[in-house]
């Protein structure tokens, strides 16, 4: 993978804001190591990350962490140095924590492709066990049993320098070459001890058992025993001898023979007792010195069965036997010696059954110990509250209980969000030791509610608010408003304030910027200043145009006409220009005709009136309109 090239899903380029990821250097069961800038220390480094499909057991998972942490405490030349581990966090694509850790880099090749390329002297060999050896010792020092001791596991640097690498990590999934116990990987199956293929608790002889397997495949090519399956090798590791490394390749010096013999025998105390110890053996052979078993020491004092003991030894006054002239074979019928013989067996038979009664004792007591043991191991445990408690302080506290746990994520009314709201099983149900329980983490209420503030703002901010809350924008619509400018919110559907489940749709009603001109004929101009006032539209103005309409339909002073005329929409701030009604003007009454002289006396003389007389109109007549026609030219009065 080039540095172009995409990265898994889930992991990140840059690791704590320090490690940047180059490229993938190889691969294994359950992990893949990557080669990576350290930017605070300038230097290469081996980042090895467990991989999304081996991160949901938690066995693997808790076995990562526990031997990444031990290992890191070892400082030694001939040990792939931990400099670093941790947790990747969660993304979208991956949702388990993947542990990883930094490591030092090492260029070169790992000694089983050394000995699948080239023929491996004797000299080689010999350095090559003396690294291991030296690397074991250190961590059996410091308390850590490697417990999958091969040439897969061993570096050779371009340099030639040794070193040991994966202290128990790298076998947790190595199915076709390992062997396991209540799902617990014990080693490989070529190079583990005879403890091991039984299932029992290994110990640091194991790893120099294990160093012996490799050894014997480095001068012979092949390890000691090998099979169809897992199974049958592990059971020649438990009851057969290997044969002799000289039988198996002539060039192999059978002075190198009894060590082997010793390294590989079945049981323990057999063994090398130290790595070390195994080393200079070899080197010893490497130069000619045959190798010797060490005969037993004898035993120091022997406790007679019969006589009597020195005084300076036991510290009380031995009697001593009664003189006599004959040899003591001779007096052997006398009755003294017999009644000692009796005595001495007395005593003997009493301790002997004091002895038996205490082994009794001690083996009963032994049992029933490790029965109650086993019983407390298999005991349930209650699986703690962890309501309202952080996700890592409720995996820690899960953890602590012995627990695997499983994360899952949902919608809860009553815990707050990134909070844990439940387990399942819940909280105070007895499990089994090791099980698995599913932690939730809350993502707060499934209810949203509709921002309130969201009337009177632009349509983006709208947006943005209802993608905050957990909304979606559904359909867009707009209304007439007064006051609200173009294009931003009025109100919302559903309505503002209201409740909806998370993701929902909410529509959303936008002002057009125009306004509904009311009706304001027939009004004063105050009336209609306060009609404009009481329907919200004060931004709309008056303006008079100067123009006068002559009706009789509206009262004088009153609206008669404006423009736009009512039910027409305009824009905001716009302006309705109006024309005052005025009354008609009132018709001019006609003049009354003079009287001549004549007609004066003669109305002076008598009262009648002269039938050709005509009178002329009132103003009462003139006003409802009843005037005379006017005469025609050339006629008469």
């Amino acid at each position: 993978m080039s540095e172009v090239e995409a990265l898994p899903p889930g992991l990140p380029r840059m690791i704590n804001d320090r490690y940047e990821i180059e490229s993938l250097i190889g691969r294994g069961g359950m992990a893949d190591v990557y080669l990576a800038l350290d930017h605070v220390l300038s230097r290469k480094v081996a980042v090895k990350v467990l991989r999304p499909d081996t991160a949901t057991n938690p066995m693997v998972v808790n076995r990562f962490r526990r031997e990444a942490k031990a290992v890191a405490a070892l400082s030694h030349p001939n040990i792939v140095a931990v400099y670093d581990t941790g947790e990747l966090p969660t993304t979208e694509q991956q949702h388990e924590r993947l542990p990883f850790m930094v490591m030092e880099y090492v260029t070169g090749k790992t000694l089983k492709q050394v000995i699948s390329q080239d023929t491996i002297d004797a000299e080689f060999a010999v350095r090559v066990a003396r690294g291991v050896c030296d690397a074991l010792d250190h961590s059996h020092a410091n308390n850590v049993v490697h417990r999958d001791v091969k040439p897969a596991n061993v570096m050779v640097t371009d340099a030639g320098h040794v070193k040991l690498m994966d202290f128990g990590i790298a076998r947790a999934l190595d199915n076709s070459a390992t062997m396991t116990q209540t799902a617990a990987v014990v080693g490989t199956a070529q190079y583990f001890s005879p403890e091991q293929a039984r299932g029992e608790q290994v110990d640091f002889r194991s790893d120099i058992y294990s160093a012996g397997c490799l050894f014997y495949e480095l001068i012979t090519g092949k390890p000691p025993f090998t099979g169809d399956s897992p199974v049958s090798v592990a059971y020649q590791h438990v009851g057969e001898i290997p044969p002799a490394p000289s039988e198996i390749a002539q060039n192999v010096d059978p002075i190198f023979d009894p060590v082997l013999a010793k390294v590989l025998s079945k049981e323990r105390d057999d063994r090398f007792q130290s790595a070390g110890a195994f080393a200079a053996a070899l080197e010893d052979a490497l130069n000619g010195v045959e190798f010797h078993e060490d005969p037993a020491a004898p035993s120091t004092y022997t406790l007679p069965i019969y006589g009597n003991h020195d005084s300076t030894e036991t510290g009380f006054a031995a009697q001593s036997a009664p003189l006599t002239s004959e040899h003591p074979v001779f007096a052997a019928n006398d009755a003294p010696v017999e009644t000692t013989r009796h005595r001495s067996n007395r005593g003997l038979i009493v301790l002997l059954s004091l002895i038996a009664v205490v082994a009794v004792a001690l083996a009963s007591f032994l049992v029933i110990r490790s029965i109650q043991a086993d019983a407390e191991k298999r005991a349930p445990v209650a699986v703690p509250d962890v309501k309202n408690l952080s996700e890592d302080d409720a995996s820690s506290l899960l953890r602590d209980a012995t627990f695997n746990v499983r994360v899952e994520r949902e919608f809860s009314e009553d815990v707050d969000e990134n909070k844990a709201s439940r387990t399942d099983p819940s909280s105070g149900t007895q499990v089994a030791k090791d099980s698995t329980v599913t932690l939730y983490i809350s993502e707060g209420s499934e209810q949203r509610v509709i921002p309130e503030d969201l009337a009177n703002q632009s349509e983006a901010a709208a947006r943005d608010a209802l993608r905050q809350a957990g909304l979606e924008v559904g359909n867009v619509t707009r209304e007439d408003s007064a006051t609200i400018p173009t294009d931003w919110v009025i109100g919302t559907s559903p309505e503002l304030g209201s409740k909806v489940k998370a993701g929902s749709e909410v529509d959303l009603i936008l002002s057009t910027g125009k306004v509904k001109v009311p009706d304001l004929t027939g009004m004063t101009l105050d009336e209609a200043e306060q009609v404009l006032k009481d329907q919200g539209l004060e931004k709309l103005s008056l303006s008079d145009s100067n123009n006068t309409e002559v009706t009789s339909n509206f009262a004088p002073g009153t609206i008669a006409r404006q423009t736009p005329s009512a039910s027409e929409t305009m824009e905001q701030g716009g302006t309705i220009t109006y024309d005052l009604a005025e009354a008609p003007p009132e018709p001019t009454p006609s003049d009354t005709p003079s009287e001549s002289p004549s007609e004066s006396e003669s109305s002076g003389d008598s009262n009648s009136e002269s039938p050709s007389e005509t009178t002329s109109p009132s103003p009462t007549q003139s006003q409802s309109g009843k005037l005379p026609p006017p005469a025609n030219p050339g006629e008469g009065n």
